[in-house]
């Protein structure tokens, strides 16, 4: 149990930290936050003995944040919109990755998310969780378009607020709700917690196998 609440906590605190550093006027040190934030997942997922595919994909991320961090301390004068990228690359992967499950022959991602979680899928959920699926990869493309022209048009601090505090909290009610609308809907399925979801997400194989 110790391992899955500290890599729920992780980007919860990274994202505070992140939003801490703009709001008090130091920005510049935003992708610190992420890259120490990434190399913790790096190493609790060496110790979790995960694919090699997650490691690289992870060393991959900070090398890349390390580069944006130290084009920003050498005095890049758009380093506001350097520090605004990573959560749009971050919710157009999402979306992605949730739409292209909608394609024909493919298995919509909430679905396998419930199928993993459960073991096996019941027939009431099927095209419940393809709906599911449907709507949250429409949420997550606005939040890409949002975060993208906030990035480039609106203050840093308006952005931070709506990005930073006002999207997960947003993400994380409708991910709540929506576990308690199929608690009372589905009751006869059995339980299948919020933690149980997100110990199913933490699972390497959740996302990489197709």
């Amino acid at each position: 149990m110790g391992p899955t609440i500290l890599r729920i906590a992780i980007p919860v605190l990274t994202i505070v930290g992140v939003h801490i550093c703009i709001v008090t006027g130091n920005g510049i040190y935003a992708l610190s936050c992420l890259t120490v934030a990434v190399a913790l997942h790096l190493f609790l997922s060496y110790r979790a003995g995960f694919d090699r595919r997650i490691l690289f994909i992870l060393i991959g991320i900070i090398m890349v944040l390390l580069v944006l961090q130290s084009i920003i301390l050498q005095g890049q004068k758009d380093w506001a919109n350097i520090v605004a990228l990573p959560p749009v690359l971050i919710h157009g992967w999402l979306a992605w990755m949730f739409g292209s499950s909608l394609l024909p022959g493919r298995e919509p991602l909430i679905r396998r998310f419930s199928r993993l979680s459960r073991g096996t899928l019941p027939p009431e959920l099927e095209t419940y969780t393809r709906r599911l699926t449907v709507i949250w990869t429409v949420m997550l493309t606005i939040m890409t378009v949002v975060s993208l022209l906030l990035g480039l048009f609106a203050p840093l601090p308006v952005w931070s607020w709506t990005v930073n505090i006002a999207m997960p909290v947003f993400s994380a009610s409708i991910f709540l709700l929506e576990h308690a609308y199929r608690g009372i809907a589905y009751h006869h399925l059995g339980k299948n917690t919020p933690y149980h979801t997100l110990r199913t997400l933490l699972r390497p194989d959740t996302w990489i196998a197709q």
